[in-house]
């Protein structure tokens, strides 16, 4: 491993120097490596982590900061999910990567029957913040193809990873650990992130602004066929009204959708739940075809767009439009309100 290459390093999570404005702390990725043959024992409010930038400035755990500022210099993993073992993770990563040198580590709250491992691939070309969460996420997918469900909040540019740490209440009464395993490669370091992951990303980059188009013109589209309504009663429709009252992000967590990092989400009815829906403002662009035909409408190029009228009807009702109405309306006092504006028509 390189040990030139000096990485944020936080020491527990009281540790902040946005207040007095000093720099954080450094870790190398040789220190990694030797931490994950020896792990620390630290209690959980004073574990260690990291972030694989080298900007390290009193402001460097804001995302947005990293985002701008930040050179990266590995990958980082989380395998929580589906009780993989250590080599199955190290096959998917080789699967990817090649014989790289690479860090795999069993997380603090691991244990024999529950197994969860951390993995690091560095790579000696420096990238930005943009580029790392653009990369993170095709690394991501990537792996959810070979079956290796990552955690997808490692996608931000300032989202930490623990060290390698046994806390004490994980081990025994000699401090040997309840469980914990760790896979050193010292092979050659990657010089930069192989093409795959940049081509999936270019591929994501694009899909996006495809899909955020056609979600914009079924809007419009949608928001036209209500302005007809709109005209002829002289008030929002029941749709537009519970838009108005109903944040969709708000909506989408409500309902079972998990939140997988900043505007990335989980379907409910997905089984891999990997971050295959993204909200853009109030409209949310699905990604997996497990959406198709439980909510929201599919697009031309076979994505599904919903908005958060769309999973009230999903989920409270089936899919029945018809039955939302009348029970949103009833809920709402949509009618009573309908009723005033009609009188007060005829009263003018």
């Amino acid at each position: 491993m390189d040990s030139t290459y000096q990485l944020l390093r936080i020491n527990g999570c009281r540790d902040t120097r946005s207040p007095n404005g000093t720099d954080y702390d450094t870790v190398t990725l040789a220190d990694i490596a030797a931490m994950a043959e020896a792990p620390l024992t630290l209690a959980k409010l004073d574990a260690t982590a990291f972030v694989a930038s080298s900007y390290i400035s009193s402001d460097a755990r804001s995302h947005s900061a990293q985002r701008r500022h930040g050179q990266f210099h590995a990958f980082v993993a989380d395998v929580d999910e589906n009780g993989l073992t250590m080599g199955a993770v190290d096959t998917a990563l080789t699967a990817i990567f090649g014989d790289c040198a690479r860090v795999i580590y069993s997380t603090s709250s691991a244990l024999a029957e529950t197994p969860k491992w951390r993995a690091i691939v560095p790579f000696l070309t420096a990238i930005s913040g943009v580029q790392y969460e653009q990369l993170q996420r095709a690394l991501f997918e990537i792996l959810q193809a070979h079956e290796i469900a990552c955690d997808s909040a490692m996608q931000g540019a300032a989202q930490m990873a623990f060290l390698p740490n046994v806390p004490p209440e994980m081990r025994d009464t000699d401090g040997t650990p309840l469980f914990y395993q760790s896979h050193v490669i010292a092979a050659n370091m990657l010089q930069a992130p192989p093409v795959v992951l940049q081509e999936r990303a270019s591929l994501n980059a694009k899909r996006e602004v495809d899909a955020q188009n056609e979600a914009a013109a079924l809007s419009r589209q949608r928001a036209a066929e209500r302005l007809k309504i709109r005209e002829r009663t002289g008030m929002p429709t029941p749709i537009e009204q519970f838009n108005a009252d109903h944040d969709l992000a708000s909506v989408l967590l409500e309902y079972g959708w998990l939140s997988r990092g900043g505007t990335s989400y989980a379907s409910p009815f997905s089984q891999s739940k990997g971050a295959a829906v993204h909200v853009y403002d109030q409209r949310a662009v699905s990604f997996t075809s497990s959406d198709v035909g439980n909510v929201g409408k599919e697009t031309a190029s076979g994505w599904v767009t919903y908005d958060a009228w769309d999973v009230f009807v999903a989920i409270e009702h089936g899919g029945n439009e018809r039955a939302a109405l009348n029970d949103y309306c009833e809920r709402s006092g949509y009618n009573q309100l309908r009723l005033r504006s009609i009188v007060r028509g005829w009263e003018v």
